[in-house]
């Protein structure tokens, strides 16, 4: 992946921007609201970290038939994705407390789930925030050689049914992040330094995936009393919930009808950032209050991606004054209006991707953008 060009983004009209910011500025000092985790922000985050916790000592207990420990690690799954959602995504923004020291001990329940917070904000924080589907930079575009997230020539005869086997394949997305993922972003070259990661960055890696496993897999093998393999059957489907949750959630956001992609030559189709943000993200399921619930807010990825650094229990309320904001500048605000739509949105591209190179695109279908759209 080539690193990213410095001078991408527009900078000549950032009233965009400005307008977004004093809008919201205004809503917290009218409602007299912090940015930060409200009580039921609290609630929530004891709710996913003591279920987790709850569960996974129930499990290690041995207490429950085999068959029902089975449905309880699919659970545990569904919480371990709801940990990464509601509480470490918004510990490593930043987003969770004013104080870093909490965002950075509540950032550790990534690291517990087996997923590393150090690279994850390095990865995601600066880098797909800040280069949001820009082709050969944004490493979320990139998730192997079996998926296609963006239009590329370089399509495979196999790729034509990447809609009917991308589901199932997300059911890894989880067990690679763990055993793959973390350590090939600290052997890769950081984008900002060109420096890989050091001996102690890497000690610390290690010891926090023998962390998780010791928690994860260790305890029930140790104390359960089932055998290895229903075990390991349990762990592998644990992680198959949480990957299917994590991968579907994310590509909502950026691999649905009506998004953007654009190349990584800033010599073409510069934009402000605010305005990239705006044509390359999409919401889905507003109102949704078990979306918001389970989904740590990322059902808003439009006011995720402009305001990382709120809590997202408040982006319900920011999201009609993004709206507005950015239908007032004439751009496209884009958005399914639930879940299942947003699903059926993101496997028909998947499956317009997956043509060979030269087919007619379905209306829909993200393009490469290479000149500015407006302007």
């Amino acid at each position: 992946m080539s690193a990213p060009v410095r001078d991408h983004f527009d900078s000549s009209d950032t009233s965009l921007q400005r307008d977004l910011k004093a809008r919201v500025d205004a809503y917290f000092a009218d409602a007299k609201l912090s940015r930060h985790a409200t009580l039921g922000m609290v609630l929530k985050t004891a709710f996913y970290l003591g279920g987790a916790a709850s569960l996974l000592a129930l499990l290690a207990s041995g207490l429950l038939p085999p068959w029902l420990a089975l449905l309880g690690s699919l659970l545990l799954g569904a919480l371990v994705a709801g940990i990464g959602f509601n509480v470490g995504h918004d510990a490593i923004h930043g987003a969770w407390s004013a104080r870093p020291r909490v965002n950075a001990l509540l950032s550790r329940s990534f690291d517990l789930i087996g997923a590393s917070s150090f690279y994850w904000a390095k990865a995601h924080n600066v880098v797909h925030h800040t280069y949001t589907n820009i082709t050969g930079v944004d490493g979320d575009l990139e998730p192997g050689p079996w998926l296609l997230f963006y239009p590329r020539a370089d399509t495979w005869r196999l790729h034509r049914f990447q809609h009917l086997y991308a589901m199932p394949l997300y059911c890894l997305t989880s067990i690679v992040w763990i055993l793959k993922k973390d350590l090939s972003e600290a052997l890769k070259p950081d984008l900002r330094t060109g420096k890989t990661a050091t001996a102690l960055e890497l000690w610390q890696l290690f010891a926090w995936k023998g962390i998780h496993l010791a928690l994860f897999l260790g305890l029930p093998l140790v104390f359960s009393g089932y055998p290895a393999w229903q075990v390991l059957v349990g762990y592998l489907a644990m992680h198959a919930v949480a990957g299917l949750s994590l991968a579907v959630v994310f590509q909502l956001a950026h691999v649905v009808e009506g998004v953007e992609y654009r190349p990584s030559d800033a010599g073409r189709g510069r934009l402000p950032w605010a305005e990239h943000q705006l044509r390359t993200t999409a919401d889905f399921a507003p109102n949704s209050a078990l979306a918001m619930f389970a989904c740590g807010g990322l059902n808003y990825q439009i006011e995720h991606h402009l305001f990382a650094r709120i809590c997202h229990v408040h982006y319900d309320a920011l999201a009609p004054i993004v709206e507005d904001v950015a239908r007032t500048h004439g751009i496209p605000y884009v958005r399914n209006s639930g879940f299942w739509s947003a699903c059926a949105s993101h496997l028909r591209v998947m499956k317009q991707l997956g043509r060979p190179h030269g087919e007619e695109a379905g209306a829909g279908t993200p393009q490469l953008v290479e000149a500015p759209a407006k302007g």
